[in-house]
């Protein structure tokens, strides 16, 4: 397995301060990055404009990727312009952090993954899952059925299939 990795720093770019995230291996125990890192990391940048991340996880945690997931969506976090580009793979509940971004963006040779998000109880593993899929549909405005199928089917969308869904704002 992949160790997770997460590095955070400012770059200003034509006045505007970006905090750039990189996102990347397994989120949570036993070896990926966490959501307290994750936190702790973009608090401490301070103020910027726009939070801009790059990912390339196959998921891991949905504990820590729901917390994550949480912590963007807040009033404060909000007040900045967020994406993401994923690079490589965004699977599992690694989808729940792209989520958390006003935009996603995809490499060509990118891809999303959709599975179960799996948790020691089988009840909490579905009302997880459902949350999901509820919060996917949403996004893409389609029907909640349809996400159930992609992840009973453990389906896998390219970087074209998703632009075609509006799973992501644009290939670049």
């Amino acid at each position: 397995m992949k160790r997770g990795s997460l590095e955070a720093k400012i770059v200003v770019q034509k006045g505007q301060r970006i905090a750039v995230m990189n996102l990347s291996g397994s989120i949570g125990l036993p070896h990926g990055f966490h959501a307290h890192e994750f936190i702790e990391m973009l608090t401490g940048l301070g103020e910027y404009d726009v939070l801009y991340a790059v990912m390339d996880s196959p998921g891991g945690s949905p504990t820590d990727a729901w917390t994550i997931f949480n912590f963007l969506g807040q009033p404060l976090q909000k007040r900045s312009s967020s994406l993401i580009l994923i690079i490589g793979e965004c699977s599992g509940d690694a989808l729940l952090i792209a989520l958390g971004f006003d935009q996603i963006l995809m490499r060509p040779d990118a891809f999303m993954g959709f599975q179960p998000l799996k948790f020691r109880s089988l009840s909490a593993t579905r009302r997880v899952t459902h949350l999901t899929a509820r919060l996917v549909a949403a996004r893409v405005n389609c029907q909640i059925d349809d996400v159930f199928a992609w992840i009973d089917k453990n389906k896998r969308f390219t970087a074209e299939e998703c632009l075609a869904r509006s799973l992501c704002q644009a290939i670049v």
